[in-house]
């Protein structure tokens, strides 16, 4: 099942760019123990550089219309990531297979877990719009109490590198958010 793995790069300030010391990281297929690939061995200075670009996002006013939009919208894209998931299952179970060393079939369960995963937290999206500004039940009518939940900002994530695609899209509902 020889499929190549391209070398990729850090996404930073909205390109493709090497990390900062130019070091890699072999992808090595734990079933045949053969490098399949190489990804980018980013360090402190990468993530810095990244958060920094985040934040000139964010200052720049860019962000605003992902931070603004309502969870209709943002479960409409992660719809559209299901559906774009879905049609690529067949590749990127394959991937999933020699880079996990895990059988095809079970890879491509994962894939259709992944694609299920974005359609909750679509689902869950939306729900949020419901909950805004719902007014909570305090026990004095002068006063009028609600919750509003709205995005602060950047996030930076620590995502698991050993385990399967799955693991690392069930961090993904930030997105949900804003």
């Amino acid at each position: 099942m020889a499929i190549p793995i391209p070398s990729r790069q850090l996404f930073i300030d909205g390109q493709w760019t090497e990390p900062v010391l130019k070091k890699r990281i072999p992808i090595i297929n734990p079933s045949t123990e053969e490098i399949i690939g190489d990804i980018p061995a980013a360090t402190s200075e990468d993530v810095e550089l990244a958060v920094a670009a985040a934040r000139r996002a964010l200052s720049r006013n860019k962000g605003a219309e992902w931070a603004s939009a309502s969870g209709a919208v943002r479960a409409k894209y992660l719809r559209a990531i299901a559906a774009k998931i879905t049609e690529r299952k067949p590749v990127l179970a394959k991937l999933e297979a020699i880079d996990c060393g895990k059988p095809l079939d079970e890879a491509s369960w994962d894939l259709d877990d992944v694609a299920g995963c974005f359609e909750y937290y679509a689902d869950l999206a939306e729900g949020l719009d419901a909950k805004q500004k719902a007014p909570l039940s305090i026990p004095m009518d002068s006063f009028k109490s609600y919750i509003l939940k709205e995005p602060i900002g950047v996030v930076g994530l620590i995502t698991p590198w050993y385990c399967c695609f799955l693991l690392f899209i069930m961090d993904q509902m930030v997105l949900d958010v804003g």
